[in-house]
């Protein structure tokens, strides 16, 4: 009989720390062969607090070791988030900015570099090296800008109560130049964080660049929206000192409740953009009940821009492994109908499926574990929307706002195709390769996990289903500094 029991599985296919605290990606950068993944860490325990940079290193973006605390807290100063940047002169060195937060509340940039592959590292006896005296000045985000003409280092900041970006320029990356400001834009009753600037071609076209901001918001105030944080993004025109967005309106980068800070890699191969988030929300993130872990990594995304019902949207495709698994097995043809069809789930698994909503109408997916808690995925085709539902007494014990139903926009008149990862805990939503998704924490137990296929009208779905065995050795991820 399903119980309350919230236990909560590890991750096989996502990077989560051996133990204790972490939040948001930060210094993502591809060097030596490896991607290195530093994060917001607490090495002393699992809430946040004493903010440090963890480290972890990946082949290939599946498999994963933790290496010992990258950056460390110091007394009256916490190292918050930033980025790391390859140099582009052929030697090894590789330099980090972060986020210096002292205790008396004021937040400024300061400065790393590493010569051993970002292994160790030397803070700049000169930090901070940029201070404007302020309380919310943080998440430095450093880019390469190149058009050909003028070749140079842009840093991205925020001011976060006044939801500003702060662009500043260099071509040393020691001093700094303001460029320019944008914002507010959007929303208010949110602080603006964890910016990062992209460039990707118009639908493949590499005549026609465009930028696009990304952005997390996470409300604020007496209030705040149950919803909680959640990330956005702009398309635009950059031209290297002023960035100038197509439309006055923030678009929802991913429609669920926990995708958060992402920002990408500098230095990919083949110049892809690839993307990291953090998989939780900040209304309930200090009590999700994972341990000795808490926290963890979304997959990687591959971003692209493609015009979509006549404006450029971001797409978010998984990475490649996840490919190369589905296309490793032929797809299963399924006939459903309104009496529910049951197929097993190990509960690390990739599921994609693939019909025509003209036959079906209503399709309905639900999944089921060994805990009184469910997850729901309802495709309405007249209403073109997929929503995804997270529910039960095993949810509702975690926090009053975890129960919650997400809506994404799906449309109703074409054939389907929705990808879901399910790692454990981690539940991530591609729909039709990537022009929605949707990512949500959710709890079905420790066991297997029962899925329930069934529509409103008889058709047919054709069911790929690939069991993920462990890719990350637990035993690799080593105990970090100052346990």
């Amino acid at each position: 009989m399903p119980t309350t029991n919230t236990e909560v599985p590890r991750p096989r296919y996502h990077f989560t720390p051996r133990r204790h605290w972490m939040n948001d990606p930060n210094g993502l950068v591809h060097h030596g062969g490896l991607w290195h993944l530093y994060f917001q860490y607490n090495p002393e325990g699992p809430d946040w607090g004493n903010m440090s940079w963890g480290h972890a290193t990946s082949p290939d973006l599946k498999h994963w070791t933790e290496h010992p605390v990258a950056l460390a807290h110091r007394v009256g100063e916490q190292i918050f988030s930033g980025s790391v940047v390859a140099s582009r002169t052929g030697n090894d060195v590789l330099t980090a900015y972060y986020t210096s937060a002292f205790d008396d509340g004021r937040q400024a940039q300061s400065r790393a570099t590493s010569d051993d592959g970002g292994f160790t590292w030397q803070t700049d006896p000169g930090n901070p090296v940029l201070d404007r005296g302020t309380t919310a000045f943080r998440d430095p985000k450093v880019i390469r800008y190149d058009d050909g003409l003028t070749a140079r280092w842009i840093m991205l900041t925020v001011e976060a109560d006044d939801r500003q970006v702060l662009l500043y320029a260099s071509d040393d990356l020691a001093s700094w130049e303001h460029l320019s400001t944008f914002g507010p834009l959007g929303a208010t009753g949110v602080v603006w964080e964890c910016p990062d600037l992209i460039m990707l071609p118009l639908d493949g076209d590499i005549d026609d660049p465009r930028w696009v901001l990304l952005l997390s918001t996470n409300p604020v105030g007496d209030e705040p929206d149950p919803a909680g944080s959640s990330m956005h993004y702009v398309a635009g025109r950059f031209d290297g000192t002023t960035f100038i967005p197509d439309s006055p309106e923030l678009c929802l980068l991913d429609h669920g409740r926990d995708y958060y800070a992402a920002v990408t890699f500098d230095n990919a191969p083949s110049q892809e953009a690839v993307a990291i988030g953090w998989m939780s929300n900040w209304r309930y993130a200090h009590v999700f009940p994972s341990k000795p872990w808490r926290g963890a990594m979304s997959l990687p995304r591959l971003l692209s821009l493609r015009t979509v019902d006549g404006r450029p949207t971001l797409v978010q495709a998984p990475p490649h492994f996840v490919r190369e698994h589905l296309q490793s097995t032929s797809p299963t043809p399924i006939v459903v109908a309104d009496r529910a069809t049951d197929f097993p789930l190990t509960g690390h698994s990739l599921l994609e499926l693939y019909w025509d909503p003209a036959t079906t109408g209503t399709l309905r997916l639900r999944l089921r574990g060994d805990v009184d808690a469910f997850v729901d995925l309802v495709h309405d085709p007249r209403r073109e929307t997929l929503c995804l539902t997270r529910g039960g007494p095993a949810a509702e014990a975690v926090h009053p706002d975890f129960p919650s139903t997400s809506t994404v926009p799906i449309p109703g008149d074409r054939p389907t195709r929705l990808l879901l990862s399910l790692d454990g805990p981690l539940l991530e939503l591609f729909v039709d390769n990537g022009e929605a998704t949707a990512s949500n924490l959710i709890l079905l137990g420790a066991g297997s996990v029962t899925a329930s296929l069934e529509a409103a009208r008889p058709g047919t779905v054709h069911v790929t289903a690939i069991e993920i065995g462990m890719s990350t050795n637990i035993d690799a991820l080593v105990p970090a500094a100052h346990d």
